[in-house]
């Protein structure tokens, strides 16, 4: 009987460390209940601030650099670099030299248009000044403008008259000495031909 007690003892401690080490039955799983969101009142919206988000910062980037070189003629060179420091191109230093003088800074953009645009409004009030004044002496300028061109007419009128009188007495003239050379000419004919007739 004690035998068969110990034997019955050591079975149950087997299915018990069994059951120990078998693992837990799984349970259902649990069925996720979608949350709806909170609707905003009217009040709630027109209270809530919206914080702005800061700009990350950017770190500096390198910039291209340029070095001063000399070719083997002695000729001055620009070499251009990259950021990491490696040549990139090699230029001549006038050539490179006049395309920087050429470009202009920001500010030295601004400061011309600053003045182009003083120079302007300076040239409009002294305009306006101008026509103002203007206008009083444009009047007078024009009426003593009409009295001289009237003058200048008449005075054109009489020197014509005198000139045409002087042509018709110069043609006059003319004709008369065309005249007597004619003359003289046919009586030199006719003395020529009258020796020539005595002569035979």
């Amino acid at each position: 009987m004690a035998a068969k007690k110990k034997v019955a003892k050591k079975a149950s401690r087997k299915k018990a460390a069994r059951k120990a080490t078998r693992k837990p039955a799984r349970k259902p799983a649990a069925k996720k209940v979608a949350r709806k969101p909170v609707r905003k009142t009217a009040a709630k919206k027109a209270g809530a601030k919206k914080v702005a988000k800061k700009p990350a910062r950017k770190t500096a980037a390198k910039k291209a650099r340029r070095t001063t070189h000399r070719s083997a003629s002695g000729k001055k060179l620009y070499a251009k670099r990259d950021a990491g420091g490696r040549f990139k191109d090699i230029q001549t230093y006038a050539r490179a030299h006049a395309a920087d003088l050429r470009k202009k800074s920001k500010e030295e953009t601004d400061k011309a248009g600053a003045t182009v645009k003083k120079a302007a409004k300076s040239a409009a009030v002294k305009a306006k000044s101008a026509v103002a004044k203007g206008s009083k002496t444009t009047k007078q300028t024009v009426t003593t403008a009409r009295r001289k061109a009237k003058t200048a007419i008449r005075k054109a009128a009489a020197g014509v008259r005198k000139a045409t009188t002087q042509v018709e007495r110069m043609a006059e003239k003319a004709v008369a000495s065309t005249a007597e050379a004619v003359n003289s000419a046919a009586d030199a004919v006719d003395t020529a031909v009258t020796e020539a007739a005595d002569k035979v």
